[in-house]
């Protein structure tokens, strides 16, 4: 996770607009995936996001924290996410799908 919080805080640019990030197969979890939302909540200029996390061991604080992150972003009008094979629950998935509305 070190690594993946050191990636996250790359990412911290308010002017950053278009987002393509794939981490797949990786022992990643939540320190990485609450870095992510973190730092994806500072881009307020961000209007599309691919985002890819899938074979990890994200959970509900990365789901959380994504979901925050997405609620935020005032300028996004296509966001497209692919979480599977992850330890993401209906905890972490419910605030994270309400980023999306």
């Amino acid at each position: 996770d070190v690594g993946g919080r050191v990636l996250s805080a790359g990412l911290d640019r308010p002017q950053l607009q278009d987002l393509d990030l794939r981490i797949c197969d990786c022992e990643i979890g939540d320190p990485t995936g609450v870095a992510l939302g973190e730092a994806l909540s500072k881009c307020l200029n961000m209007s599309s996001l691919h985002l890819e996390m899938s074979d990890t061991k994200i959970g509900d604080e990365s789901g959380i924290s994504l979901g925050q992150a997405l609620r935020s972003l005032p300028k996004i009008e296509k966001a497209f996410l692919t979480l599977s094979n992850t330890k993401l629950t209906d905890v972490g998935g419910r605030v994270l799908s309400a980023g999306l509305d």
